[in-house]
């Protein structure tokens, strides 16, 4: 039967199986016009939540542009603004302080320099007084020994002297 409906089915002209159903096109659109309302009803249920977390945090109120809290957080904003604004000027103060002692030392290590050069110079000119007198007492040594033998030499030459003479 079913090759018998087929062949009815294809006698029929062209255009009036080319045709879609009327139904098709209202299912169509009516799913289109829920899907767009359903969209705007969304957005408009979030923007009441949002609204509503909103006004939890703020205490109740919308209001965003006053409130105890708002001063009082600007109040402790003024505090550490001061707070940094001192400790930038403690450090430009301790940075100007460094830079006065590294030009001291600077100062000081070329002046223990110079010293340092001028005692190097002394210890040597001490070496060289040190050596002279070395050499200076080595002479007087020399002159002692010399001396004590022409004394003895002397002594041992003269004749006994007798003390009644």
């Amino acid at each position: 039967m079913s090759v018998h409906q087929e062949s009815l089915e294809m006698t029929k002209s062209m255009d009036h199986v080319a045709d879609a159903p009327e139904l098709e096109y209202r299912a169509v659109s009516h799913d289109s016009l829920s899907m767009f309302l359903a969209a705007i009803g969304g957005a408009v249920l979030g923007m009441l939540l949002t609204l509503l977390v909103l006004a939890i945090i703020n205490g109740g109120t919308l209001s965003f542009t006053g409130g105890e809290r708002l001063s009082a957080f600007e109040d402790t904003l003024g505090v550490v603004n001061q707070n940094v604004d001192t400790v930038s000027r403690n450090i430009d103060t301790v940075s100007q302080q460094t830079r006065a002692l590294q030009t001291q030392l600077v100062t000081v290590e070329d002046a223990l320099r110079g010293e340092l050069g001028k005692q190097t110079t002394n210890v040597d000119t001490l070496n060289q007084a040190v050596t002279t007198l070395e050499t200076t007492r080595q002479q007087f040594d020399t002159f002692l020994s010399a001396l004590s033998g022409a004394l003895s030499d002397i002594e041992a030459s003269a004749p006994a002297a007798t003390p009644g003479q």
